[in-house]
């Protein structure tokens, strides 16, 4: 397990441009190869390039976990062939609502959305990514899927988060978390992480005790 502060694409909100799952990290297409490098130097997982129709925010239009991979509703084959290649689920969304990746977070058993999400979209991330998704906000934001980072080990959560809302996600996932922040205090932390069960890199300016309570939140040391 690793836990490490990085500079990649030029900005501390890591988990803006790029997300992780047990299986895969995925990345922009055309990521500059010293980016590349630096994943494939920590992390023991495929790395996977998806072009998204030329957006380069992966982290914030994506959902994944272990089985499957939600990609927007636009994206072409090439962007659906990738994530097969790596043997996971891969759909297209049906709504419109293209930045998942904030609305959703999800490990290989439960999942969090927007209250917003439609109940056809919620059922179709579920048939994908095979877990049943709860939909709850999270210091009363609908974007659940930027203040909310979920592994298979516990999570962490905005610093706003409330004690019912803290309750609801621990008893769906079974997982105790606590309220954190990331980059010398910013609140949205799967914004500014890559992660999953084995490791989570974090942006540069994140502090000692930031480091700490990521560490402490995901169960990795």
């Amino acid at each position: 397990m690793m836990i490490e502060r990085v500079k990649l694409f030029n900005t501390d909100a890591l988990g803006v441009f790029a997300q992780a799952s047990d299986n895969a990290v995925f990345i922009p297409l055309n990521t500059a190869p010293r980016v590349k490098r630096v994943l494939e130097g920590r992390v023991d997982v495929d790395v996977v390039e998806l072009g998204l129709g030329g957006i380069a925010v992966v982290g914030a239009m994506i959902v994944s976990n272990s089985v499957g991979v939600m990609l927007p509703y636009n994206v072409d084959e090439e962007d659906v062939r990738r994530v097969k290649a790596v043997g996971l689920n891969v759909a297209r969304s049906n709504t419109k609502l293209n930045a998942l990746g904030n609305l959703v977070v999800a490990n290989s058993k439960i999942g969090f959305a927007s209250p917003r999400l439609a109940a056809s979209t919620v059922r179709l991330i579920e048939d994908t990514l095979g877990v049943e998704v709860v939909r709850t906000t999270v210091a009363g934001l609908h974007t659940v899927g930027s203040a909310l980072a979920l592994n298979n080990r516990g999570f962490a959560c905005h610093p706003q988060t409330t004690d019912d809302e803290i309750r609801v996600i621990s008893e769906a996932s079974g997982l105790r978390g606590r309220r954190v922040t990331v980059n010398s205090g910013y609140p949205y932390i799967r914004s500014g992480i890559i992660y999953n069960d084995g490791f989570a890199l974090l942006g540069y300016t994140s502090t000692g005790i930031e480091m700490a309570e990521v560490s402490s939140a995901l169960g990795i040391e």
